[in-house]
């Protein structure tokens, strides 16, 4: 992946997170180009892509801002367009986790071909609830090869992306999403507390890194009418 691009979803991730408020000055270009240690050309691909986006806007002689958002009830949505976890679209809300299952296994065909195994490598599979503020959010189901970090029940009751990137500096920097309603198996039922065949919302994603490596193959499922996603839709720039 071209380093722009990497600094690119890092600032957005940031902006989307509420690291940089809506309505503030973005930091300066010194500060960035120190802070990811490239040019000033590097840097203005991935400012242009966020304005691009419009998520950040430029007024002469005073500097770039972070553009409003839509919707000022978005600390109760989750952002699709945005590859982070609930830990990060959550921020400033009581995140917790239930572990329902933990295993190593080695992969069927179809989670070696979601993650690009070439050959059967063992993999880390987990279930967890996620409540939030103590409520039930959703329930995840994940794959993970075994080969990208060392996992434990300690590591799942907290943020897994979290620890990757601190303990790895590995990053969630893309991410292929699939959307779609399903019904309430037995045990996702039990698991978020509804009638077996309710409606539920499935995201299944691939999650890749910054080497483009797919490292994570997981479906979360949540409740229909307690849940909110938002989708911002920017026209490009001619």
């Amino acid at each position: 992946m071209y380093k722009y691009r990497e600094i690119y979803s890092d600032i957005k991730k940031d902006i989307l997170t509420n690291h940089y408020r809506a309505g503030t000055l973005l930091p300066t270009q010194e500060f960035f180009s120190e802070k990811y240690n490239v040019s000033r050309i590097t840097l203005k691909k991935a400012l242009s892509l966020l304005e691009n986006e419009g998520l950040i806007y430029s007024k002469q002689g005073s500097g770039t801002y972070i553009r409003p958002i839509i919707d000022n009830n978005t600390s109760e949505l989750l952002p699709l367009d945005l590859p982070i976890g609930v830990t990060y679209s959550h921020r400033d809300q009581k995140i917790e986790s239930k572990i329902l299952f933990f295993d190593a296994r080695l992969p069927t065909k179809d989670e070696q071909q979601q993650l690009s195994l070439n050959t059967p490598d063992p993999i880390y599979e987990f279930k967890r609830v996620r409540l939030l503020n103590g409520k039930v959010y959703s329930f995840e189901h994940v794959i993970m090869p075994v080969s990208i970090a060392p996992i434990t029940k300690e590591i799942l009751q907290g943020s897994v992306y979290d620890y990757l990137g601190k303990e790895l500096k590995l990053q969630l920097v893309d991410a292929r999403r699939v959307i779609y309603a399903d019904k309430a198996t037995e045990e996702i039922s039990n698991s978020l507390n509804i009638k077996k065949n309710d409606a539920v919302l499935v995201i299944e994603q691939i999650g890749y890194d910054q080497k483009g490596r797919a490292f994570e193959f997981s479906k979360s499922y949540f409740i229909n009418n307690k849940s909110k996603f938002v989708l911002d839709v920017h026209l490009n720039k001619s």
